[in-house]
């Protein structure tokens, strides 16, 4: 196994930079880490496994719609 070989990356697994506005930091330094589980969307703040948000197909939707309404 060569170490200095980079693993293929998970197409269900995604990181977002975002901003912690409880913790502080620098703007854009948090990750937030968005994985597709069986049917389920995963939302991992911070990448820690502490807050965990989980959103099904309709959940998922529905925050799909709001940002696109937001977003323009």
């Amino acid at each position: 196994m060569n170490a200095d070989k980079p693993g293929r990356p998970n197409p269900n697994r995604r990181v977002i930079d975002s901003t912690c506005t409880v913790h502080g930091g620098a703007r854009g330094f948090v990750p937030l880490v968005a994985t597709k589980r069986d049917g389920e969307i995963e939302f991992n703040p911070h990448a820690t496994d502490q807050c965990v948000i989980l959103l099904d197909e309709k959940a998922a939707t529905q925050l799909f719609d709001i940002l696109g309404e937001w977003l323009g």
